[in-house]
């Protein structure tokens, strides 16, 4: 009996669709160990096959409808014995390489150049007409892959390699068109899987699927920045503002999202800004969108106000771009910031830059933590380093302590500012002890000066302690500091104060002994 190649379509269809990865996987396993006999027809489109496992089970498959195909083992619903069967059936007809085929369609590991394959087949039927025809027909192709993404996005990479094969021959122009194209269609893809996912494993699934998209998504935006803007016309430039509405809409959305659309959105900004005409068309659009929202809730009209300020920002408008962001919420749109007014200090615009960061010195002295002032901090220290003579680097660094201390502590270490650093440790109550001892060794040979009164203070913090650990830590202190005097040339003011030292604290025996154990006294 030779059944219809439709009706394996129907059946692989139904399998793929009912069959958990894992079951589909121990099917084929099942089949290529030859645990599978042959196939035995029993009426039209119905046949029966024997599963060999722990027991014999008996598969019945009926192509025309598969409501009735049925296997004897005590699992309800469609098994692992159904899939090898079917893989049995199918390379008895079709042959051993369709069997396999089929598995790979199933399982969504298709090779990436079975899939170029595939497109170049299809490419008569795809011409570079429209987005809207792109993505019709990129459905067509793959609308389901995100069915296969449960796990991991590795279904997903052998699709994009397919659509990018689509367009291989095309002009350069359109073919980096269409392959930000394919990129924002396969991020959907992704968006659609991630939904799937439940709540409880969703963190870790949105970790491992970013990382995997990150390749994507920076090829897509160099592929934006090779685009030449300010010559932008005809149907490539229809493309891309049919682009600029498709990755604006995903920008603007409510719910929460995997990607940050908000950054798609804004590469596109920033390469087209050249493009005048473009530019304010976008610009005009965005400020209806804020007239029309205007009394709206904060959400609504937060990553408005986000895509103003950069638009702004693009067109060298800086204290308009921070009046948008002075009305969206800081610790979302972050992120958007930072790399502007790091741009602005790398073209030495230090007045547009000061404002810059007195608006973000604003919006994280209210919220400090660690966490939150650490890319404010990393630009502090690079104005420091472009511009040292201004003061306010230092004044915003010094009002953030104690949680700017890290950064600060290693900027003027970097800065060699030694006597700063060192004040700065007796502010915070810092020991010696607490720095590792290459950091006080390129200290003390640089400016020994400066950790004579750290030490002091230690010494003294440790006697207070009252106890004989404490006591040898002071005595290993005091060695150090008369090393120190003596790299001064003053070793007769050690003497001096370790003399007044041994008399204010004649009455604790305990000291006295670990300062002889330590020849300190005699």
């Amino acid at each position: 009996m030779r059944v219809n190649k439709e009706l394996y379509s129907i059946f692989e269809k139904e399998i793929r669709e009912q069959l958990s990865l894992p079951e589909l996987k121990r099917g084929w396993t099942v089949y290529i160990e030859g645990n599978v006999d042959a196939v035995k027809e029993v009426a039209h489109n119905t046949i029966t096959v024997i599963v060999r496992g722990n027991d014999l089970n008996a598969v019945v498959m009926d192509f025309d409808n598969f409501h009735y195909t049925s296997c004897t083992c005590p699992y309800d619903g469609v098994c692992m014995h159904m899939a090898a069967a079917f893989f049995q059936s199918l390379a008895q007809q079709e042959g051993e390489q369709e069997a396999k085929q089929a598995y790979f369609r199933m399982m969504g590991i298709s090779t990436a150049s079975a899939l170029v394959s595939a497109g170049e087949e299809a490419s008569p039927g795809i011409t570079p007409h429209s987005l809207s025809g792109w993505f019709d027909d990129m459905h067509s192709m793959y609308g389901h892959t995100w069915q296969k993404c449960r796990h991991s996005l590795h279904a997903l990479q052998p699709v994009l390699s397919g659509l990018k094969g689509v367009s291989k021959n095309w002009d350069k122009p359109m073919l980096r068109l269409h392959w930000i194209a394919s990129i924002v269609f396969v991020l959907e893809q992704a968006e659609r899987a991630i939904e799937t996912v439940d709540s409880f494993s969703r963190y870790y699934h949105e970790m491992s699927f970013i990382r995997m998209a990150e390749p994507w998504i920076e090829h897509a935006f160099e592929l934006i920045g090779e685009i030449d803007a300010a010559g932008l016309e005809g149907q490539e430039l229809d493309i891309v503002n049919e682009l600029t509405a498709y990755v604006r809409k995903r920008a603007f959305l409510d719910e929460k999202q995997l990607f940050e659309w908000i950054s798609f959105y804004m590469a596109i900004c920033d390469n087209f800004s050249f493009n005048e005409a473009w530019f304010q068309q976008e610009l005009l659009y965005l400020n209806n969108r804020l007239e029309e929202n205007a009394g709206a809730e904060q959400a609504s009209s937060d990553r408005l106000h986000a895509a103003a300020g950069m638009m702004h920002y693009f067109a060298q408008d800086d204290r308009k771009a921070i009046e948008h962001f002075r009305q969206c919420s800081f610790e979302r749109n972050q992120r958007l910031i930072y790399p502007c007014v790091g741009a602005r200090m790398n073209e030495e615009n230090w007045d547009i830059a000061g404002e810059w960061m007195a608006y973000l010195f604003d919006c994280i002295k209210g919220v400090r933590s660690a966490r939150n002032i650490g890319p404010f901090m990393t630009l502090c220290r690079h104005g420091d380093l472009l511009r040292p003579d201004l003061p306010q680097w230092n004044h915003y660094m010094m009002e953030l302590l104690p949680y700017s201390y890290a950064d600060l502590s290693e900027h003027w270490i970097e800065m060699k500012r030694f006597g700063d650093w060192a004040d700065l440790q007796m502010l915070m109550g810092v020991k010696p002890e607490d720095h590792n001892a290459a950091t006080l060794r390129d200290v003390g040979k640089a400016d020994p000066h400066c950790l004579i009164p750290l030490y002091h203070q230690s010494i003294e913090a440790a006697i207070q302690s009252r106890n004989r650990q404490s006591y040898r830590l002071a005595v290993k202190q005091l060695k150090k500091l008369e090393k120190l005097y003596k790299a001064v040339k003053e070793g007769s003011r050690f003497e001096g104060y370790l003399s007044g030292l041994a008399a204010k604290y004649q009455r604790l025996r305990a000291l006295q002994e670990e300062l002889w154990r330590g020849k300190l006294i005699q």
